[in-house]
């Protein structure tokens, strides 16, 4: 039987995907998505994450709409913003990890109209 770090730091499986360890990022709100674009520095840090040991990173907030959000500098998916994710996700998986976002709508609390 695998001790507690063997398995902690071994590959598992996540819905088909395979993770080199057990170690997650979990959504954190950055505040580095200048107008709501993902910039160098959002970019630079997932990449240091998996550059750490992280199997998966977690990128947040991204909003699903513009008007879903709580501060200016926030993200949202649109088109306009794939080749920077595309970056972001090229950044991370050369460290060796894999990436996920964290989707939301802020509701009643939105910068727009709470």
């Amino acid at each position: 039987m695998a001790t507690a770090l063997e398995k902690l730091f071994g590959p598992a499986r996540l819905a088909g995907l395979t993770l080199r360890n057990r170690v997650i990022k979990t959504a954190t709100f950055e505040g580095m998505c200048p107008s709501g674009v993902p910039g160098d520095e959002l970019i630079r840090h997932h990449a240091e994450m998996a550059r750490g040991g992280v199997a998966l990173t977690t990128v947040a907030y991204c909003g699903v709409s513009p008007d879903g959000l709580t501060f200016p500098d926030q993200m949202w998916m649109h088109d306009g913003i794939f080749p920077q994710l595309q970056r972001l996700t090229a950044a991370v998986h050369a460290e060796g990890g894999a990436v996920s976002a964290q989707l939301a709508h802020c509701g009643f609390f939105s910068a727009q109209g709470g």
